[in-house]
């Protein structure tokens, strides 16, 4: 009849989490794992009453319940990974359920950290609107996708990337990731982003699905290599100062096997290799093109490696950056040199060239990312679809800006800023630190319509700066600012009078723009006091703790206000789980401008709460400021059943060097015996002590036969445990003699 209860009680349990059983596709992925993450812990609940004989009906009835968590968890990193990580089991946990559940292990989550080759793929969307992106690590036979919480890792294909976080299967959720080395030995395997780039374009189709009649070999050849006209190598001579060029030829067209899907970029790279293997030998190139036509429904126009990668053909192992092409776009020559040397920017260790807005201002207070829009810039390449050079930031990145050429200041100073399209030894881009004391940059450049490239860009910029931004948010991208607030658009965001920045103390202005120069003063005053919403953060993301218990988090109070203003006493308050106990280490935190101080906050589990995982929050209050809070988790397992054991020793009384047999039965409430529980004999004896560890069999039982070596009183006990179950016997005593 027990069976018969738990399993109905269990089904019960089912039934109250029914929107938890629809397909992870029906509700947000967040509310899926949290149901997920209640049955799984009632489950696991139910298992320390079971007998042997529940707990297989129990472990079967779980599994699919922990496959489904997998999924909506793994659907939950690649949409939001600082979620997943929140909702994430905490390492003891992890390891509890998996003793409990062996079968099902596979489907939980690990905690740790990994290390492989970065591979950084850019997808571009046709419309130019969707930021896609995705990084993989490798490391002999083992990949994993990497899904960070604090943004794109800022790694470039290559590059040896260390993760920490949480990983399910072969999806990992970073709560970290640092480059620990690459850079240097992709350049130095011949990726480098300056010289002749040896590109081989390959020009591949499918059955049934033929290149446009508009793509011909020759078109292609001349979109990259002609020397007259808009071309690749034009571009990149010209963008470059005469420092890198595109070299190289184009094959095919080949049929490949079979029709290739554009998410099987990998399989179709691999089978375009094989296809021009006979005509090409791939070591002489580090710049692989694929020119395909769109096998149906393709969601993006051209794909990019940010940076160069190992390859494998028929004459060996390569280093070379991959572009894939949609030949849709490869028909007209501006529109194949437009998406070339974007994609072929990615494979130059470049992101997307970004707009960064702030509402009705320029610019919005030290630390706001404001909103980005992906492709915001229509200067540059990199950013929506034009011909304007790659901007300053980028050009450094890649070397084709020299340290003549850049000036970087903090102080205040007059400058000449040449033209940004011609080569000189002169100064063409100017790096001004916003304000004191921060890590934040204006840089500015000035166009001019010289060339084959930026003359075909709006005229409004020709009179003032361009002025991209960079911070902690910035990465491989640019981030274009708009100084032109009486237009919604950025085709005329360039600096063409005075900006006072109301954030910090820096002001420049433009007071003079001819053809050979742009003429700019930067001023640095008294810092004001600009007050900013504080930042809350509590860790750890999400503990495990047993209803009745308490659970500790530290919570930590970014004071944003800038440097010009006085400190602030910010109190503490949390108002979720709803009716838990909480108490502070301290009710009030003092923080100066733009430092952090910290208290602890404890949260006390009502006794007898149902398993699950709980919403928890933080926030601060004072005068000054915004209200502003944090949020974490909390996932309350069912306390371990206590283990009974009943300890005997049989005889009570023999001779030296004759057995004595301990047995210990160890139960669960109801009289449930345990299986597999382990028990630690220790038996003290005239002089000092000894201990034997033993597992109980089906029935419960252990036993220790032990054999005196001296006459005395000896007297012996047995501590049991059984996952996070424990419990003790006796002690009982026996004499020899």
């Amino acid at each position: 009849m027990k069976f018969r209860w738990i399993g109905f009680s269990l089904l019960m349990a089912a039934a109250a989490l029914w929107p938890a059983m629809l397909p992870v596709t029906a509700q947000n992925n967040s509310d899926n794992v949290r149901g997920f993450n209640g049955r799984v812990l009632r489950y696991q609940a139910a298992m320390r009453r079971a007998n042997a004989a529940e707990a297989a009906a129990i472990r079967a009835e779980a599994a699919p319940v922990f496959a489904q968590r997998a999924a909506a968890l793994t659907a939950l990193i690649r949409e939001n990974p600082g979620a997943a990580l929140g909702l994430a089991f905490s390492r003891e946990l992890r390891d509890e359920l998996a003793s409990d559940f062996p079968d099902a292990a596979s489907s939980l989550e690990r905690q740790g950290e990994w290390e492989g080759t970065s591979d950084h793929l850019i997808f571009d969307d046709p419309a130019r609107q969707v930021r896609r992106y995705q990084v993989q690590i490798q490391s002999g036979n083992d990949g994993a996708e990497v899904y960070s919480a604090g943004g794109e890792p800022h790694c470039v294909s290559g590059n040896t990337l260390l993760v920490k976080g949480v990983r399910v299967g072969n999806v990992i959720a970073a709560g970290s990731t640092s480059v620990k080395s690459g850079g240097a030995a992709v350049a130095g395997a011949g990726c480098s982003t300056t010289g002749a780039q040896n590109a081989a374009i390959l020009l591949v189709q499918f059955p049934g699905v033929t290149l446009p009649a508009s793509v011909t070999p020759s078109g292609v050849w001349d979109i990259f290599f002609s020397a007259s006209g808009r071309s690749v190598t034009n571009y990149w001579n010209e963008a470059s100062y005469g420092k890198a060029s595109a070299t190289g030829n184009v094959f095919g067209p080949y049929t490949l096997d079979r029709v290739y899907s554009c998410d099987e970029y990998n399989q179709m790279r691999t089978a375009a290799i094989a296809a021009a293997d006979p005509d090409v030998h791939f070591p002489n190139y580090t710049r692989l093109f694929i020119v395909f036509p769109d096998p149906g429904s393709c969601g993006w126009a051209g794909l990019g490696s940010l940076g160069c990668g190992s390859l494998s053909s028929a004459d060996g192992t390569f280093t070379a950056s991959t572009s894939w092409l949609l030949a849709t776009y490869m028909g007209s020559r501006d529109n194949g040199v437009k998406l070339s040397t974007h994609e072929g920017g990615h494979n130059l260790t470049l992101h997307h060239a970004s707009s960064r807005d702030y509402a009705g201002e320029p610019l919005g207070p030290v630390g706001s990312a404001g909103t980005l829009g992906e492709y915001g810039d229509p200067f540059s390449t990199m950013g929506s679809w034009n011909f304007g050079h790659y901007g300053a930031p980028h050009k450094v990145q890649m070397g084709w800006l020299g340290s003549s050429n850049v000036v970087t200041t903090e102080t205040n100073g007059s400058y000449s800023i040449q033209p940004y399209e011609q080569i000189t030894g002169g100064v063409q881009a100017l790096k001004v630190r916003r304000g004191t004391g921060n890590d934040a940059w204006l840089w500015l450049e000035y166009r001019q319509p010289l060339g084959q490239y930026d003359s075909a860009l709006n005229s409004q910029i020709f009179n003032g700066a361009l002025v991209h931004y960079q911070d902690s948010t910035t990465g491989t991208h640019t981030h274009l600012l708009d100084f032109n607030k009486s237009t919604s658009t950025y085709s005329d965001a360039a600096l063409t009078g005075s900006y006072v920045d109301p954030y910090s103390n820096v002001s420049v202005s433009v007071t003079g723009a001819t053809s050979s120069a742009l003429s700019v003063n930067v001023f640095y005053g008294p810092v004001p006091c600009v007050r900013a919403t504080p930042a809350v953060t509590l860790s750890p993301p999400n503990p495990s703790v047993y209803s009745g218990a308490q659970a500790t988090y530290t919570v930590t109070i970014l004071n944003n206000d800038t440097s010009g203003c006085l400190p602030t006493s910010f109190d503490l308050g949390s108002t979720a789980p709803a009716g838990w106990g909480t108490a502070f280490s301290s009710y009030s935190l003092t923080v100066n401008p733009g430092q952090s101080a910290s208290a602890t906050m404890t949260k006390d589990v009502p006794a007898g709460t149902t398993p699950g995982t709980y919403a928890v929050n933080a926030g601060t209050s004072d005068s000054d400021h915004a209200a502003a809070g944090g949020s974490a988790n909390i996932t309350v397992v069912a306390p371990p059943e206590p283990l009974f054991v009943a300890l005997t020793a049989t005889p009570s009384a023999v001779k030296v060097r004759s057995s004595v047999t301990l047995n210990a039965v160890v139960t669960k409430s109801g009289g449930v015996p345990v299986n597999g529980a382990s028990v630690t004999f220790v038996v003290t004896r005239p002089g000092g002590s000894t201990s034997k560890t033993v597992k109980t069999n089906a029935s419960g039982v252990a036993t220790y036969a032990y054999k005196p070596t001296q006459k005395g009183t000896y007297s012996a006990m047995a501590n049991a445990s059984s996952g996070a179950s424990s419990g003790s016997g006796g002690p009982v005593t026996f004499t020899a003699n």
